[in-house]
């Protein structure tokens, strides 16, 4: 009969638990900023009031704060005595497990309180900065006592629960432009948004967005010019820069003179000869000038053995003028050297004394006093070969005259 009795007591505790704690929980919610606030029963007797799956920002610092009476005014006799309750920050629908501290940073970690005559009413309140961007549940986890009243009696064991979103409102601020004078050269490519940025705390980075509402630059001038920029967030508000771009004149550079390439030459009497075969010529601005070469200056006889010269001169667009002169040296192209002939019998020393030695000595010297053209002189060519031929001859009569 005693375990019938127990089991109709707590099955009516529970029922007023459920039927009396929830219509305090509601108005207290309706009196609240945030239109999340919510309880809901985790388990049997044991619940949550507070805010679901808060989306924390990162960077951002929160304020709430959670207070909560318990009633112990009864007698022993018809109380419930060591009320227990949990508040802080709590992992999204979890059975009150804490938020880790590497998401946000507290300046209070979750409390655990039990109620008792001398203490019952709690206050609580939690400051943090969100670590990253996550989610939590934040709030008071409520749960009965232990002992049980041998009488229930029909009033709350919970009472005046609130949690309550102190976290000042911020105000929108203004984006950012970022954006620095400039110096260009003249004649330099310009475009006003290289390099140009805009930011926002609440929408990060909204450079899209920027637009030039003016653009004086004229890089074909030096001169100082304006660029203004505009940008607005998602609250609507803009903000305007302007900047100055300073277009300098482009440096006079000194125009470097043309240069010839040619070298001395060497050809043969009767050779042909090109005064531009393999002369170039160049130039730092103009690059190649070969095409514009003139000879100012030419004096090869190529019918003439001899050093002669050939001068070349060459100009650029900034009119400056290069020359350069080569020596061209014709040479002859056949030397003919005679040794003297000596004639010795067969046989027979040679005896300078006697008439036949005498005779041969004599055609030696003829040969020598024969005409030896020189270098060059293309007309003694024949007359050298005339005599070669009679001596020919005549060294052949000698010979046969001997042996006879």
């Amino acid at each position: 009969m005693k375990k019938i009795i127990a089991l109709i007591t707590t099955v009516a505790l529970l029922s007023m638990v459920v039927f009396n704690f929830i219509p305090g929980v509601v108005a207290n919610a309706a009196n609240t900023s945030e239109s999340n606030l919510t309880y809901k029963d985790v388990r049997g007797g044991f619940y949550f009031v507070g805010y679901e799956n808060v989306q924390l920002e990162k960077g951002k610092t929160y304020k709430y704060k959670v207070s909560y009476e318990a009633n112990v005014d009864m007698t022993m006799t018809d109380t419930i005595t060591g009320q227990s309750s949990k508040a802080g920050l709590f992992i999204p629908s979890s059975s009150g497990a804490e938020l880790t501290n590497t998401a946000v940073t507290r300046t209070q970690g979750n409390v655990m309180d039990v109620a008792n005559d001398d203490s019952k009413t709690f206050t609580h309140t939690f400051e943090f900065t969100a670590n990253e961007d996550t989610k939590a549940d934040i709030g008071v986890f409520l749960g009965a006592g232990s002992v049980l009243p041998t009488t229930p009696e029909a009033s709350l064991i919970w009472k005046n629960v609130t949690v309550v979103n102190e976290t000042p409102a911020e105000a929108p601020t203004a984006p950012v432009i970022n954006a620095e004078d400039k110096t260009i050269k003249q004649n330099e490519t310009f475009n006003p948004l290289n390099e140009v940025t805009a930011t926002d705390k609440k929408d990060g980075d909204i450079t899209s967005a920027i637009r030039v509402t003016k653009n004086t630059v004229d890089t074909t001038k030096s001169g100082e010019y304006d660029v203004d920029y505009k940008v607005t967030n998602s609250s609507k508000i803009t903000t305007l820069k302007s900047i100055k771009v300073t277009v300098t004149k482009e440096a006079a550079t000194a125009n470097a003179a043309p240069v010839i390439n040619a070298k001395d030459q060497t050809i043969k009497v009767g050779d042909l000869f090109n005064s531009l075969k393999g002369v170039t010529a160049t130039d730092k601005e103009d690059g190649d000038l070969t095409a514009k070469i003139k000879v100012t200056k030419d004096t090869v006889n190529n019918s003439k053995k001899g050093v002669y010269q050939v001068t070349y001169t060459v100009t650029d667009s900034g009119n400056l003028s290069a020359t350069l002169t080569i020596k061209v040296t014709v040479t002859q192209d056949l030397t003919l050297i005679i040794e003297p002939i000596k004639l010795v019998e067969s046989g027979t020393p040679s005896d300078p004394t006697t008439p036949k030695q005498t005779a041969r000595n004599a055609e030696t010297a003829d040969v020598k006093a024969s005409k030896i053209p020189k270098t060059g002189d293309n007309s003694m060519i024949w007359l050298v070969l005339a005599g070669l031929g009679l001596a020919t001859v005549g060294i052949t009569t000698y010979r046969k005259k001997a042996n006879r």
